[in-house]
Parts: structure tokens; C-alpha cells; sequence
């Protein structure tokens, strides 16, 4: 089961999820779908829901939070795929989480939302 905040939204796109834990930020909507594996890879509640785009870096070690933003910058500013490996903050150790995706653009042009799968590394 996908979580939607704070109103309705499609499930992230399937054939991302195949490949692991599917995320996705609707812009226009505000947005956000979580597919369950999302949860323990990112190291969050399901019971707390998702995490907005402006809360993930929180769940990261210090040091990769510039990694997260430069990747988020490159898909919603530069529109280009995104890859890379991220370090969950999980207390007193750490998970490298593989992360890949795209923006998704809408019929104007405009950015939509982003789309990330994520796997353990």
C-alpha cells in the first residue's frame, strides 16, 4: 500500500517498482507515493507516512545530503536521469541505498514530479 499527502495520487509507475522500492513527489499535486518497500530502506515508520522532498535529506548521513541535492538539481532543474548511492542514518550505523530516476514532465514541458527506484547497495 502507496501513502498519499495530503490528498490522492496515482501509485508510483510499475514498472519502476520491479526493480525495488518506488518513490515518487508529485509537484503539482503536493503529493507523495511511497511504494512498502520504501519504508525500511529509507529507515521510516510506515505508520509515519512518507517523507516530503524537503524532509529526505533528514534520513541521510550528513555527508551525503549534498549528494541527494545534486541529484534532485540535475533531474528537476536540468531534466536529466539521475543515479547514485546515498547513506540512510540508521542511529548508530548506516545503509547505502542505490537510488536512480527521472523527472516526469507534463504536456507543457513542466516538471511534474520525480520518480526515484531505490535498492539496498
Amino acid at each position: 500500500m502507496s501513502h498519499s499527502l495530503p490528498g490522492t495520487a496515482t501509485a508510483p509507475d510499475p514498472a519502476l517498482q520491479g526493480w525495488g522500492a518506488a518513490v515518487e513527489w508529485d509537484l503539482l499535486r503536493d503529493t507523495v507515493q511511497w511504494s512498502p518497500a520504501a519504508y525500511p530502506l529509507l529507515a521510516r515508520d510506515p505508520g509515519l507516512g512518507p517523507l516530503t522532498l524537503d524532509q529526505l535529506p533528514a534520513q541521510l548521513v550528513p555527508q551525503d545530503r549534498p549528494v541527494l541535492r545534486r541529484m534532485v538539481t540535475e533531474a528537476l532543474v536540468h531534466g536529466r536521469p539521475v543515479e547514485g548511492v546515498v547513506r540512510v542514518d540508521r542511529g548508530p550505523g548506516q545503509s547505502p541505498v542505490h537510488c536512480a530516476g527521472r523527472a516526469r514532465r507534463g504536456p507543457d514541458g513542466q516538471v511534474v514530479s520525480l520518480r526515484l527506484v531505490l535498492s539496498p547497495r
